[in-house]
């Protein structure tokens, strides 16, 4: 689950796309969604580049993990895993809706999972940070997380399993795939405003292929 605070909306200075919004300068009124889906294997920086994106754009910033937690969308807690257990079906309701209430002022959604709870809408696009397995793995650790736990996660991101899941929602035009690694959360939020901006969308040729860097068999034993 992942960790950060309720929503945040302020702006900083830029042309207005719509009251109460800003644009930042270098990115046309018209390329900006509405609904910016912030998503990634938990660890790789969803919360920090997903709030300093919502600042920016004078958007509200809402976290898959506060709104299960506050709104007690959840079935219990798993000790073992360390996790809230979801409750998928009232979850979807409660999320669609805020989408649909909110939506005029602008959204950044911070999740590591889109589906099945996130309906495809107008001017919705998904941000699927990526990280470099032993980097992820490292941050994992450091939240005291069970071995079996960080390579679940390590191997989700290996497989592109977030990448897979906005692709198949939003499809290539709306989705952008961001490398983190070794950069800076300043840095990052210009690189993510300038593929915004540009409006190409995913590209296998800029996508991160960590099988090709790593074996997992040997990964695994590194980490488990």
């Amino acid at each position: 689950m992942a960790e950060s605070m309720p929503d945040s909306r302020s702006g900083d200075p830029g042309s207005k796309a719509s009251k109460g919004r800003r644009v930042p300068a270098g990115a046309p009124e018209q390329s900006l969604a509405k609904i910016i889906i912030m998503t990634g294997t938990p660890g790789v920086g969803k919360t920090v580049l997903g709030k300093l994106l919502a600042k920016t754009t004078g958007s509200t910033f809402l976290s898959l993990g506060d709104l299960v937690k506050m709104e007690r969308l959840h079935k219990g807690f798993d000790r073992q895993t360390r996790s809230f257990i979801i409750d998928e079906p009232a979850l979807e309701r409660k999320l669609n809706g805020y989408f649909t209430a909110h939506q005029k002022e602008g959204i950044v959604f911070e999740t590591h999972f889109v589906s099945p709870v996130v309906h495809k809408t107008r001017r919705m696009v998904a941000i699927v940070l990526r990280l470099d397995p032993i980097v992820l793995a490292r941050r994992l650790r450091a939240r005291k997380w069970p071995k079996a736990k960080i390579w679940d996660n390590v191997e989700a991101e290996m497989i592109d399993l977030s990448l897979y899941d906005s692709l198949k929602l939003l499809g290539k035009t709306r989705v952008y795939e961001i490398d983190t690694t070794g950069k800076r959360p300043r840095e990052l939020l210009h690189e993510t405003l300038r593929m915004m901006s540009r409006g190409k969308g995913w590209s296998l040729n800029s996508s991160s292929d960590w099988l090709e860097k790593y074996d997992p068999v040997l990964l695994s034993r590194r980490i488990l």
